[in-house]
């Protein structure tokens, strides 16, 4: 039996947001060999630190930001923000379609052994702010009854580079692995990378098949702050980075750091919010 019920005018925010969200202008998607990432995620596990796949893709997206600027930009009411720090919103799943996004600030500042706790404790506290929200919006926010005041409100939200900011950082990661791939139309920031499963795949190597551990990439972008050449630059240097040695360089580091430091052992397998 079919049911209709009506949200309760507090909620109803959520669904005039998504209603005047920016679209994103484009986007586009590449094929990335996550062998040397699953290395560098053992090698972190091997040593208790309960590392996932997203900490090191917002990593990689953090280093690539950093030393590309042109790269990192957002457009809002005639003003064009280059951040002098890469802060990156990680999206999760919540309890409503609007998935909140936890806000890593200076991400580029973080190698891997400080940003997964750092990540890790982040999401907890986002979790539990998402239940707050909920329940102050349906206290309070019934209090502004009429759509048109709701989206009027908004905009002039979104009009705030300040605003974008702090909700959704200066660049969002969205990982989905649930799915191959993974396009998200509506965003924040000037930028967006997704990430879907992590497969085996057969691809050519040196002209030849070969099984790798592949993750399809996608990076969506507000045509305003990036165009089409810019972004395609991005994308290929995150996939370069995430296919390169670095990040296992880091998680040696990390390893090194940690047993320099005589850090109690923690989970080898941590716990990860499902993401958005």
């Amino acid at each position: 039996m079919d049911r209709i019920e009506s949200v309760p005018l507090g909620l109803r925010w959520i669904d005039d947001a998504f209603a005047v969200s920016p679209v994103a202008g484009g986007f586009g998607t590449v094929l990335a060999d996550m062998t040397n990432a699953k290395a560098a995620l053992r090698i972190m596990r091997g040593a208790r630190i309960p590392a996932t796949m997203a900490h090191l893709i917002l990593r990689a997206c953090a280093i690539v930001l950093s030393r590309n600027p042109n790269f990192h930009q957002m457009v809002c009411n005639y003003k064009r923000l280059t951040p002098g720090r890469v802060d990156i919103g990680l999206s999760l799943a919540g309890e409503t379609t609007y998935a909140p996004v936890v806000v890593i600030g200076e991400a580029d500042r973080l190698p891997l052994l400080d940003l997964v706790p750092a990540v890790i404790s982040a999401v907890d506290a986002a979790m539990e702010k998402e239940k707050v929200d909920l329940a102050n919006m349906r206290k309070y926010l019934w209090l502004i009854p009429f759509g048109f005041l709701r989206r009027f409100f908004i905009r002039l939200m979104n009009r705030s580079l300040w605003f974008r900011r702090r909700i959704a950082g200066t660049f969002q990661v969205s990982l989905v692995p649930s799915c191959d791939t993974v396009v998200p139309l509506m965003f924040y920031t000037g930028a967006v990378l997704a990430a879907g499963s992590l497969r085996d795949r057969v691809v050519a190597i040196d002209g030849k098949p070969a099984v790798r551990p592949t993750m399809w990439l996608t990076l969506a972008a507000d045509h305003i702050s990036l165009d089409g050449a810019r972004a395609g630059e991005l994308i290929e240097a995150i996939r370069i980075l995430l296919e390169g040695d670095e990040l296992v360089r880091e998680a040696r580091e990390a390893v090194a750091a940690k047993q320099a430091a005589g850090l109690p052992a923690g989970t080898p397998d941590g716990e990860e919010r499902a993401p958005r």
